[in-house]
């Protein structure tokens, strides 16, 4: 990302002191082609007190009558308007935000996409929870299924405030991702893909990219996919893998081979299929060892 650039700014004196007005631009080329964000940014001295942003992608999608940088200058104008007619709406911070949660963080978060609460996919959650705690580190499971997580509206705000509007239990998960050593997503084969809830989840975590994008809060984990289909061979984990795969490497997550365990229209059980949970545990176990190594 380039360094902002301020094109605008205006000093208004008003009966609650000075306040400054700033039209920033930033060129965001580096994460998508073409993004440009404008930021209008009104001060009180040196503080932040309120601070509208619209983006190129964003305007575009909502068929605004006007360009960007016009959208952003009448919003400029009309905030110089309303700072110099009721200056004593600004003297305190209305900067919207939506924050992290502080706590609820562990070294290996597992998301368990199956809808089935004692399914096979919960089993092989399981598992990975068991190897976590008997490789002496934290680990946390999220039941996607049994979470308000609803699908992402593409309104961009994430790339102007570094934060997700839509209000539901999305914020542990992002937090617990971005401050975890290991990421093991399990997952059943829905129609060739993965579960709704599970793909809403992945979707939902443009806001963690741009968390990483725009506040550099980098992601260090590595990833695990264990994916479990009714039919056998590889042909079923295709769009899985893919799916799974691009969502890691959006997050810059380094993902580990896969462990496909097919057949399970017959075995039915996980359990009963001999050597499964042996190469579940060891496929964790190999991620895990070189932090306990150190």
């Amino acid at each position: 990302m380039s360094e902002s650039a301020a094109e605008k700014i205006q000093d208004i004196e008003t009966s609650e002191g000075t306040f400054t007005l700033r039209l920033v631009r930033d060129d965001l080329g580096e994460i998508y082609p073409g993004m440009i964000r404008y930021t209008v940014e009104v001060l009180r001295g040196t503080e932040t007190v309120y601070t509208y942003a619209i983006n190129t992608y964003e305007s575009g999608r909502l068929g605004t009558l006007f360009d960007t940088r016009k959208a952003a200058e009448i919003v400029f104008a009309r905030l110089a308007h309303d700072v110099t007619s009721r200056p004593h709406l600004y003297t305190r911070s209305r900067v919207f935000t939506r924050p992290l949660p502080g706590t609820g963080t562990a070294d290996v978060v597992i998301l368990q996409g199956s809808p089935r609460r004692f399914g096979n996919s919960a089993k092989i959650a399981s598992w990975c929870d068991d190897e976590a705690a008997q490789s002496g580190l934290t680990s946390r499971v999220f039941y996607l299924q049994e979470m308000d997580i609803r699908p992402c509206i593409g309104c961009y705000v994430c790339y102007d405030q570094g934060y997700c509007p839509v209000e539901d239990d999305m914020p542990p998960i992002i937090r617990a991702l971005e401050a975890a050593s290991v990421i093991v997503v399990c997952t059943p084969v829905y129609t060739g893909t993965v579960p709704a809830a599970l793909k809403a989840a992945m979707d939902r975590c443009q806001w963690l990219h741009a968390r990483e994008k725009i506040l550099g809060k980098e992601v260090r984990a590595r990833g695990l996919l264990v994916a479990v289909a009714g039919r056998r061979g590889s042909e079923p984990f295709v769009c899985v893998t893919r799916v799974v795969g691009m969502f890691m490497e959006n997050l810059g997550i380094r993902p580990a081979d896969p462990v496909l365990i097919g057949d399970l229209d017959r075995a039915r059980d996980v359990e009963t299929i001999g050597g499964a949970e042996d190469g579940v545990r060891a496929a964790l176990s190999a991620l895990l060892a070189p932090r306990n190594e150190r």
